[in-house]
Order: structure tokens, then C-alpha cells, then sequence
């Protein structure tokens, strides 16, 4: 089961989020800051990195999306952000400091289900793909 480091400060936030990526397959890491964050990336080798934009800190948010980028360790992990409310000055900050890609508020399940399949298939996205079903349309 691949894993997903879910990066979120609001608790109940980060509880709903994680059954939310339990119940599309993934393993969830929980995090509640940057810091810790950028720590358990390196540690736990996550297939993609959720990150909130959310925080109160921007700037610093923004260092550690950029740390997670220059490290040899975490450079190659996707990185998904969800600014608040489809702030594009936040959503360009971020894809300048190494995002990978945007989900912009407020998405769906099944946005949200295709994003992090498009950064990490899971087990039976594989399957699928490999199978050529495509279950991605545009």
C-alpha cells in the first residue's frame, strides 16, 4: 500500500482528509506542521506529499516545500498543495518553491481521487493502467 504524507495544522481537518485517503487506498502519514513535515519525508519516504496551505506562516511553508525539493532524499516525491480558496497568488508561490500540483477548494471526491492516483497510482490504479484501463478522462 503506498504511502501519502498528509501536511495539515487544523486537526479535524487532518482526520477527515485521512479517512478520505484511507478509503481511496493509501496508507496515511499524519503531520500537523511544515517542520515535522519536511522531517517525516525523509524518514518515511512517502509516494506523494498532501500539503494544506492553510497555515498561518506562509513563508515558512513555502521554505519547507522548497527544503523537501532540494534534498536528494525527498526531490523526486510528488508534492500536491490545496491553497485556500483558489488564492493564485498562494497557488504560484507554492509552484515556484517545487509543487508538484495544485487541487484548488473547493474539490470533489472525485478530483481529489484522480489527483492523487495522476502522483501515486495505487495498487489498483497500477493494475488498472497496466491492464490499459484508462480511468483518467480531461
Amino acid at each position: 500500500m503506498k504511502k501519502i504524507l498528509l501536511v495539515e495544522d487544523d486537526e479535524e481537518c487532518r482526520k477527515m482528509l485521512t479517512c478520505i485517503i484511507q478509503h481511496l487506498g493509501y496508507e496515511v502519514i499524519q503531520s500537523p506542521g511544515g517542520l515535522d513535515g519536511v522531517a517525516r519525508a525523509a524518514s518515511e519516504h512517502p509516494a506523494l506529499i498532501f500539503i494544506s496551505l492553510h497555515f498561518p506562516e506562509m513563508r515558512w511553508l513555502l521554505e519547507a516545500i522548497n527544503s523537501l525539493k532540494n534534498d536528494p532524499q525527498s526531490s523526486d516525491i510528488p508534492i500536491l498543495v490545496f491553497p485556500p480558496w483558489n488564492s493564485e497568488k498562494t497557488t504560484e508561490a507554492a509552484l515556484y518553491a517545487g509543487a508538484t500540483g495544485v487541487l484548488k477548494e473547493p474539490f470533489t471526491l472525485q478530483s481529489f481521487r484522480l489527483a492523487l492516483n495522476k502522483l501515486a497510482p495505487s495498487a489498483t490504479e497500477s493494475l488498472m493502467v497496466r491492464a490499459g484501463i484508462s480511468i483518467l478522462s480531461f
